[in-house]
């Protein structure tokens, strides 16, 4: 009984421990302001790329306020950088991550691949003749 109940403990740990790890969730009604990039840098200090239409700045945060680091000039690292934000902000909302997503966490190389309409087809034939 002892054992089960350290297994079980054990469980809720790691799932626990699992969604801390996950990305934070950030909830931001301006579609102008963006939070490019964070980067945690130390106790209570971070980093951040923060972009208003095409231009951009590198600002650190920190406990005693927030500061001005300099401006992001690189217009292709400005693009690149609105590009993904824009793909993970098309990503479905979840707080959950999908079984993929917790398999490449681990490590462990994952691609999707679709079936091709042939095989669609044969499928769908083998299935008629049941």
């Amino acid at each position: 009984m002892l054992l089960v109940l350290a297994l079980v403990a054990a469980a809720i740990y790691g799932i626990v421990f699992l969604f801390r790890k996950g990305p934070k969730q950030t909830f931001n009604d301006d579609p102008f302001l963006k939070v490019l990039a964070n980067a945690h840098l130390g106790e209570n200090r971070y980093v951040h790329v923060v972009s208003v239409g095409s231009k951009a700045w590198l600002v650190g945060a920190s406990q005693g306020g927030v500061k001005l680091i300099g401006e992001i000039e690189d217009k292709e690292i400005i693009d690149a950088m609105l590009v993904e934000d824009s793909r993970k902000s098309e990503a479905p909302p979840g707080r959950f991550p999908d079984f993929m997503q917790l398999l490449r966490r681990f490590g462990v190389k994952t691609q999707l691949t679709l079936p091709g309409t042939d095989n669609i087809r044969k499928r769908r034939e083998r299935l008629k003749g049941l």
